[in-house]
């Protein structure tokens, strides 16, 4: 590999690039801080394995003498890959029915001086990898797609992986599509044993600018079986178009993937996004700057949405529908853990019309969509917009989190759609609005249940939910309304409704949501969860905890609908966020000047124009997205990549500090107990990040859990707990959590 994103070193020493082998395995409580490096992975090559293979890569440090105690793990990479945290050994067993397909695998390894990343591609059952490049017989995408010319008519074999190398390229050679000059350069078809993949050698290492373009286009021929992952696009657009063409699937792309790429848009002809389209997957990847949207649905179904990260930068040419997420008249599409955060910067933003970070317009027929798990942070844009126009939004809202708003409104429901365990905080509107969430006109959302809302600063709050049935999707049977019921209320201004309204006063609540040091009952201590055996744990209606829980991923990576696994909890931390390095380098590097406007969104000026840099909120170069995330309420963050193997009458646990942050003084080591969810015993580990726990028995099943110590903000709770068997071998166990450490 050329090169690759850094991540930041912890304590501001200068990270080495050289790699090598694991050190300081075996030490026992020993802080290194005082004399290790930030570690360096040296290169891994790129492994191809047969279907059915199983994937065994060992890793190395090229520094090994002066890392000190490291902690390795997955930065990101198929769900079932495993890498061991002693030695940094990587292993995946691959399902043998799985298509043949290329895969990106980021192996990190940390200590208290920083962390590096170290990528590599996996081809599973491909047959012919081709290289394109300025150093490559295959220069650019013309020789590699163009399919009238040779070299291009010699390469359309479906499975084939395509490797760019890592470099900045631009222009019509460099377009997957239909060219500005007529040109059609695309894929060849894949099909349902074996995915056509065009990658990046490394994922974010491939710049494409001025008129490239990553879009499957269905007028151009079979778009079908593809995997499009890595890129970096300065502008342009990635997705699918395709046409309304009756039966004849040709004329719409389907099967395609779309994985860690990134796209920073600018006004017009740039986008994320698939239009009459189907079994389409996009996952984690990541949009910011301009455009009107980042990610997109028009008339597509059966369609995946997950784990993306999103920022709302800037927008001056469009007046037309603003959203993050918007599913315009789709059906059968699901979003799963995306993250649209920071999105404060309306100075840059010509008003036009708000339509809610997680849209579902439906201006030509109905919406079927489910959102799973979703974040909203420091925005001001609306959350949410479940429309009613040409066709209803039937939407099922599960798991979301929106805190720190500052829009003209926060939620409009007018469609049968239902929000169910979400947590709603921090809702600052900057105009006062007839009405917060507002179900008016058609009024037949189906309501809100088992939800925190806190801190409203106008009112009133709900309009429009009323308890009874309404039609389903098919029209063959029916929903239940549930109107305001099982909901914890605290902290607005003006009244609780304005009119037509079904509120259970019986199932509502007041208790004082957030943890404080005089209020160490509230249950949300850091807002992706609620602190076990608090005053929110176990009150919601069907006996789990009030609010959202936003702790694992929902859906097997790389599954597209209806393949196994594809909506199914996958007991995975989704913390630390996978490829979060990248995506907040990429973010943080945005410099735009623009329009701006002064005032609410109900009272615009016009100001001179400004420059807005994407060195803010979570890209700052001293947080990353995980910490920023979980200290947003203000506590100590604690350790992530928490991980244990045991030893011979011991267990040695180790983990990752949270980012930068020169308060951390030292780390616990704490007794967890699975069935209670209580901590106990506590250890004083130092300011290290490993500690071993002795005088254990061998064959033993023991729990623990890490906190981390500020002298600013005192001591964190846990991330998550660990299970883990002394054995007179080490012997490190995958990190997938028991519904009980969730």
């Amino acid at each position: 590999m050329k090169f690759k994103d850094k991540t930041n070193n912890t304590h501001g020493h200068p990270q080495s690039w050289t790699k090598s082998l694991l050190a300081g395995a075996f030490t026992v409580g020993f802080s290194a801080h005082a004399i290790a490096a930030a570690p360096a992975i040296n290169t891994i090559s790129d492994v191809q394995i047969n279907k059915g293979a199983t994937l065994n890569v060992n890793v190395s440090l090229s520094n090994a003498g002066d890392a000190g105690t490291v902690n390795w793990s997955k930065a990101y990479g198929p769900d079932d890959v495993y890498v061991n945290p002693l030695t940094g050994a990587v292993f995946w067993d691959p399902s043998s029915d799985m298509p043949s397909e290329s895969f990106h695998i980021g192996v990190k390894a940390s200590n208290l001086d920083g962390s590096d990343i170290e990528p590599f591609i996996v081809h599973v059952g491909v047959n012919k990898v081709v290289y394109i490049g300025p150093n490559e017989d295959i220069k650019h995408f013309n020789d590699a797609f163009g399919a009238w010319k040779a070299p291009g008519n010699t390469l359309r074999n479906p499975g084939t992986t395509f490797v760019v190398r890592n470099g900045d390229y631009q222009g019509s050679n460099w377009v997957v599509g239909l060219t500005s000059g007529g040109g059609v350069q695309t894929l060849p078809a894949g099909n349902e044993n074996q995915y056509t993949t065009l990658i990046a050698e490394d994922p974010g290492q491939v710049r494409l600018s001025n008129g490239a373009q990553l879009m499957a286009q269905g007028n151009l021929g079979d778009a079908a079986y593809w995997a499009i992952k890595g890129f970096y696009m300065d502008g342009g657009r990635v997705g699918t178009d395709g046409a309304a063409c009756g039966d004849d699937i040709t004329c719409r792309p389907h099967h395609i993937k779309f994985v860690q790429n990134g796209v920073q848009m600018y006004h017009t002809l740039s986008s994320f996004g698939s239009g009459y389209s189907d079994y389409i997957l996009y996952e984690n990847n990541y949009a910011f700057g301009g455009h009107r949207v980042k990610f997109l649905a028009y008339k597509t179904t059966h369609s995946i949405y997950r784990r993306n990260v999103a920022r709302f930068d800037h927008n001056q040419e469009h007046t037309g529908p603003k959203n993050t997420f918007s599913f315009y008249t789709s059906t059968n599409i699901i979003a799963q853990n995306n993250i649209v955060i920071d999105g404060d910067t309306k100075e840059f933003v010509a008003t036009g019309e708000l339509a809610g970070e997680y849209g579902c317009p439906t201006t030509a027929g109905d919406s079927l969509a489910e959102w799973d798990r979703n974040i909203q942070l420091n925005s001001d844009f609306p959350h949410a917009n479940l429309d009613l126009q040409n066709g209803e939004c039937y939407a099922t809202i599960r798991d979301s989190i929106s805190w720190d708003n500052r829009a003209n409104f926060f939620i409009l429901s007018r469609s049968p759609s239902y929000f169910d365990h979400a947590t709603f905080g921090a809702i600052h509107l900057d105009d006062t609005p007839q009405v917060v969430i507002n179900a008016w006109p058609g009024r037949f959302a189906r309501g809100f249940t088992n939800t925190i809302f806190h801190d409203v600063n106008k009112g009133p709050l709900f309009e429009g939910l009323t308890t009874g049935t309404t039609a389903d999707y098919e029209g063959t049977g029916t929903l239940e309304r549930y109107g305001i019921a099982y909901n914890n209320i605290t902290d607005f201004s003006g009244y609780l409704k304005y009119n037509s309204l079904s509120v259970d006063d019986d199932s509502l609540t007041a208790y004082e949501p957030l943890w404080s040091s005089s209020n160490t009952n509230g249950g949300l201590r850091y807002l992706v969860r609620i602190e076990p055996n608090s005053n929110l744990s176990g009150k919601a209606s069907d006996g789990d905890d009030l609010g959202a829980t936003v702790m694992t991923f929902k859906g097997k990576s790389g599954t597209m609908w209806g393949e196994e696994g594809y909506q199914s909890e996958t007991n995975m931390k989704q913390w630390p966020f996978p490829f979060q390095e990248t995506i907040a380098a990429k973010m943080r590097s945005m410099e735009y000047e623009g329009p701006m406007w002064t005032g609410s969104w109900g009272s615009r000026t016009a100001a001179g124009t400004g420059t807005l840099s994407g060195n803010r909120g979570f890209a700052k170069t001293d947080t990353n997205l995980t910490d920023y995330v979980w200290g947003y309420l203000g506590s100590t963050v604690p350790p992530m990549n928490v991980q244990g193997f045991g030893r011979d009458e011991s267990v040695t646990v180790r983990w990752d500090p949270p980012a930068a942050r020169a308060d951390i003084t030292g780390y616990k080591v704490y007794d967890y107990n699975p069935s209670t969810k209580k901590i106990a015993n506590p250890r004083n580990a130092g300011n290290t990040n490993s500690f071993t726990v002795e005088n254990l028995t061998n064959g033993q099943t023991y729990y623990f859990a890490v906190t981390a110590i500020s002298s600013s903000t005192g001591e964190s709770s846990y991330s998550y707990p660990i299970q883990v068997t002394a054995s007179s071998h080490a012997r490190p166990r995958p990190p997938v959590l028991t519904p009980h450490d969730i």
